[in-house]
């Protein structure tokens, strides 16, 4: 479709050409008419499955979590401080806190966020010297099969904002350049990595 894509012999990391991006103002738009929203139940379905099977399972109540990417919604977060969890938030649109960068978390989640970034190595950076050891990045991001027929024909790369799309392969480099452990990867979607 005259898109034009660059991947990372290193780390299997395929990105958006840069000059294809589109502007920031048309991404905040974008973002404004997704439905994330309390009232939404197959959205409210979808976070309880992520916090049944990637969350519950490693955090303990009273944890320290930033939602990193929470949206105008804050649905995400709202649902978390429910289950007695204290949580921070930030979003570069509808949360632009930087406080978090002086905190240390038991847990850091980025629900549908690593695949907008368009410098995930920076963001990487931050978010790993953010979480104490033993705690966890929690993901959710769609992961491509590293086949360029499958990925030509590939649902999840025609969202606009969607520029970085990450392998299993580059989950593995995340934990060896940033010092994690993968722990799981659920429905090639859902990644728990512990910091070591």
């Amino acid at each position: 479709k005259g898109r034009i894509y660059h991947i990372c012999d290193t780390c299997g990391l395929i990105q958006l050409d840069k000059k294809m991006h589109i502007l920031k103002n048309e991404e905040k738009q974008r973002y404004m008419l997704h439905d994330n929203s309390a009232d939404n139940e197959g959205y409210l379905k979808y976070l309880h499955k992520i916090i049944k099977v990637s969350l519950k399972p490693f955090l303990e109540h009273g944890d320290y979590i930033l939602d990193f990417g929470c949206g105008p919604e804050k649905t995400w977060s709202k649902i978390l401080e429910g289950l007695g969890y204290h949580v921070s938030t930030f979003d570069p649109y509808f949360d632009n806190n930087i406080k978090w960068l002086k905190k240390i978390f038991n847990a850091i989640t980025a629900i549908e966020v690593f695949e907008h970034l368009a410098s995930p190595a920076n963001e990487l950076e931050s978010l790993s010297s953010s979480i104490r050891r033993g705690g966890y990045l929690i993901l959710r991001t769609m992961l491509h099969k590293e086949n360029w027929e499958i990925f030509n024909k590939w649902w999840y790369k025609e969202d606009p904002t969607h520029i970085s799309f990450y392998s299993k392969t580059t989950i593995n480099y995340i934990c060896k350049r940033w010092n994690f452990r993968l722990i799981q990867i659920t429905d090639n979607c859902e990644i728990v990595l512990k910091k070591l």
